[in-house]
């Protein structure tokens, strides 16, 4: 009963708006259902007034019959219902499969055309990395749009490249872009003698950690940053802008190297050996200035100019060495040029290609102090010191002027040097000299000797290398022919290094003048006239940015102890682990 009398306001909620909903259940009923006819009202009563029998006959409750009937009625409209909704759903789903059939359809081309760019990223990557690294100063290479990417290409969509050679995205015109490159280098040093100094003892050490963001603004203004947090402290190693206005033409302020030493400009990862060359104790490293730069392209090759003006380091180490970091240790600048030219680099005489030669100059006039010398010390591949200018002490520990050697007056740098590489063979050479004005002051008053001198250390090295495995030598990164990979016959490449290095103090370093004891610039029984290293290595590349290398240096000494005798020989054996990009 509660059923069939709910069923009647629900068959007229269900009228559709601005219809007239039936009068009663039974005239509803009536019309769906014409077989039910014979229990409804008749459409039209007569006029008389009915009697109280045929009210009571009106008000008649319906019989159970109808009630069935009436309830099948309503199962059945609810069934449609059903029916449709379930249809209606079906529909819904059918379109949703095909929207999201459509969206994987979509992000699988797209994920075609983003491989496709990644390759071609990557192999214009290998090409650039195989080719010689121009030297540093030199236009920072970009990355060229490439067909497919420039046709898929829109303004509001960056090209975004993965590779051996790093990470970058770019404007779709190639005009602005960001790359992404780092270093890691964790190295073992063991020492195989019985010299154990402080700073001396076989240990693990991060050596270089260096993320390093770089970029270029409208095709001109390109930029680097290159910080490092290896050895428990920060340092920033690169920080500059360069303004490339045209080839012959280029503007660089800020830190980076000095355009100098030819190991030392050559990139930290393509370094052959894990400590750098006894010459590169003379050479200067980072500083900050301001450079001009370019280079000319001739029928045969190309030549490369640096002319810049720096704040000025001391031998073999970068400004932030100075008391204040990256802060000029004086008021006075240095002056440096660099010609270097590869003569036959666009010929087709392909045992000359690899042929470079150039020299550097440095010039500066200073006058240092007790407490700031502008004075080097020289260290050994093992990284020891073997010598130091003479330093007198007071009894706090603090330096006196009397007794301390110091930088006063003109230092020259001169460097030349040459590269060559053919086939899987390398062999590079440099030479510096240098001379320093010095001064010692012995004694006080009126009994004082100023003892002065132009002394002029030297160094050299040779360097030769070879690819047992027959890939390209190259200055710059060395691209294994079959990389290594797991089930794959590929073991990447495989490098034999040599190299003979010396550093030689001048002999007045080490003399008296006439008629005063001890008045050297450096003590002979203490500090080495001479070092000699020998060096050998094996690099394992085992990818374009994975390297495994293993070194073995033995360095020998003239002078450096007591009456006269030689220095102890010192020995150690390195290894390195390397991830670069």
């Amino acid at each position: 009963m509660a059923v069939a009398l709910s069923a009647a306001p629900a068959v007229r909620a269900a009228a559709p708006a601005g219809t007239a909903a039936p009068q009663n259940a039974a005239a509803s009923e009536s019309t769906a259902n014409p077989g039910a006819a014979s229990s409804a009202a008749p459409a039209e009563a007569p006029r008389k007034k009915p009697s109280a029998q045929k009210k009571s006959s009106a008000q008649k409750k319906p019989t159970i019959e109808e009630l069935e009937q009436r309830i099948q009625l309503l199962e059945r409209k609810l069934e449609a219902q059903q029916e449709a909704s379930a249809a209606a759903l079906q529909s819904a789903t059918a379109a949703q499969s095909a929207a999201t059939a459509a969206q994987a359809s979509a992000a699988a081309a797209q994920q075609a055309n983003t491989a496709a760019a990644q390759q071609a990223a990557t192999a214009v990557a290998s090409a650039t990395a195989a080719a010689p690294a121009a030297p540093a100063g030199a236009p920072a290479q970009q990355h060229p749009v490439t067909e497919q990417g420039a046709a898929t290409a829109t303004v509001s969509r960056p090209q975004i490249f993965a590779g051996p050679g790093g990470f970058s995205f770019q404007s779709p015109d190639g005009a602005n872009q960001i790359r992404f490159h780092g270093e890691f280098d964790f190295d073992g040093r063991f020492y195989n003698d019985n010299l154990t100094p402080d700073g001396s003892r076989s240990t693990w050490l991060l050596r270089r950690a260096r993320p390093i963001v770089e970029g270029t603004f409208n095709k001109i203004f390109d930029f680097r940053f290159n910080p490092d947090f290896a050895g428990g402290k920060t340092v920033i190693q690169d920080a500059f802008v360069a303004a490339r206005f045209n080839p012959l033409f280029v503007v660089t302020a800020g830190k980076f190297k000095e355009p100098f030493g030819l190991e030392r400009l050559q990139y930290s990862t393509n370094n052959r050996f894990i400590e750098l060359g006894l010459p590169s104790d003379i050479v200067p490293n980072r500083d900050l200035g301001l450079q001009v730069s370019g280079s000319y392209a001739f029928s045969t090759g190309t030549l490369l100019y640096q002319i810049g003006w720096f704040n000025g380091v001391s031998d073999g180490v970068s400004s932030d060495a100075n008391s204040t970091p990256d802060v000029d240790n004086n008021d006075k600048k240095d002056w440096v040029a660099r010609l270097f030219v590869q003569p036959f680099a666009k010929t087709d005489l392909a045992a000359l290609r690899g042929l470079g030669a150039g020299a550097a100059v440095s010039y500066a006039n200073q006058v240092g102090s007790a407490s700031n010398t502008l004075l080097p010390t020289y260290k050994t591949e093992t990284q020891r010191n073997f010598f130091t200018y003479a330093t007198a002490t007071n009894a706090a520990g603090a330096a006196t002027a009397n007794g301390t050697t110091i930088a006063n007056g003109e230092r020259l740098r001169i460097s030349p040097q040459a590269y060559y590489y053919y086939k899987s063979f390398g062999l590079l050479s440099e030479y510096v000299d240098e001379s320093q004005d010095v001064s010692r002051t012995l004694g006080s008053g009126s009994a004082a000797v100023k003892h002065r001198a132009r002394l002029k250390p030297d160094s050299w090295q040779l360097m030769a290398t070879y690819l047992v495995t027959g890939d390209d030598a190259t200055f710059g990164t060395v691209v294994p022919k079959r990389p290594f990979a797991v089930g794959e016959p590929g073991w990447g490449a495989v490098e034999l290094a040599t190299r003979i290095s010396q550093l030689k103090l001048d002999p007045a370093t080490f003399t008296d003048t006439k008629g005063v004891v001890d008045s050297w610039f450096a003590d002979p029984n203490t500090q080495a006239n001479k070092a000699t290293a020998w060096t050998v290595g094996v690099n394992w590349y085992l990818t374009q940015n994975v390297e495994w290398v293993l070194d073995y240096t033995v360095t020998r000494f003239d002078g450096g102890a007591a009456d006269g005798k030689d220095r102890a020989d010192e020995s150690a054996f390195f290894t390195r682990f390397q991830v670069a990009f």
